[in-house]
């Protein structure tokens, strides 16, 4: 092969890796909305009963903020704003690209993206803030006043989540009638705080094995609201770990509130 050959060669490669790379980029500014739900081999393995793709999801982001959180924890007892910084970056991008890539296999993906967004800003900046008070502080109360500040942001987040998403409602379909009372199989749903699971709950209603029916939750201080009584019923509905409990127009039209 000629030395011209060579340089042939390689300009074709890196004409190659910069269109790929270029595509990469793109790709993580913009993700395209995939069209087929992840696998979650390793979850499915560990979770021993059926879960949604929807709840696989939650439960994935979940534990890699808690994974972040960890990691962030360590490089303020170990480390410095650079790699903190550099880990909140990584894992800003790495969850907005989850969230935007699977955006169709969400119930509703507007919650859930304003609360981790949320949350991981707010926990990089308490790190972040933790580490330049320990340089300046001359004494306790800065650390007090410290703490103050961050309570404060938490509870304004708090309250503007509550105000743009919060409900006291959410669905789940009948699995088993009792008299006054039925078994129903709720998905996770972040706006009414419920965690996924099958409650007994009261019915007043007219209702059979089968039914998506709308569910007034009860909430609670520091733990998951809890699913109470029979609101609605939408018949027509399968009974199914694959289905989504939640009436397209319905979640629809509570997006656009």
């Amino acid at each position: 092969m000629s030395f011209g050959e060579i340089l042939y060669k390689v300009g074709e490669i890196g004409e190659s890796f910069a269109k790929k790379s270029v595509k990469w980029f793109s790709e993580i500014a913009k993700p395209t909305p995939s069209k087929t739900p992840p696998k979650f081999k390793i979850l499915r393995k560990l979770i021993k009963r059926e879960l949604t793709v929807h709840e696989l999801l939650s439960l994935s982001i979940q534990l890699s903020f808690i994974i972040y959180l960890i990691l962030s924890l360590l490089l303020v007892l170990f480390a410095n704003e650079l790699y903190l910084t550099l880990l909140f970056v990584f894992y800003f991008i790495y969850l907005r690209y989850t969230i935007l890539k699977n955006r169709e296999f969400f119930i509703e993906v507007e919650p859930y993206r304003f609360f981790y967004y949320g949350l991981t800003i707010i926990g990089f900046l308490s790190f972040l803030g933790y580490l330049l008070v320990r340089r300046v502080a001359k004494n306790v109360y800065y650390f007090y006043a410290y703490l103050i500040a961050i309570f404060a942001v938490v509870l304004l987040f708090r309250h503007l989540y509550k105000s743009k998403f919060t409900r006291d409602w959410t669905y789940g379909v009948v699995e088993e009638i009792k008299g006054e009372l039925v078994k129903v199989s709720v998905h996770d749903d972040i706006r009414a705080n419920v965690k996924p699971g099958k409650y007994w709950v009261d019915n007043t209603e007219d209702v059979e094995v089968g039914d998506v029916v709308k569910i007034l939750v009860e909430e609670r201080i520091f733990r998951s609201s809890l699913p109470k009584r029979v609101l609605e019923v939408h018949k027509a509905k399968p009974s199914s770990s694959e289905t989504s409990t939640e009436p397209k127009a319905e979640s629809e039209k509570s997006n656009s509130r």
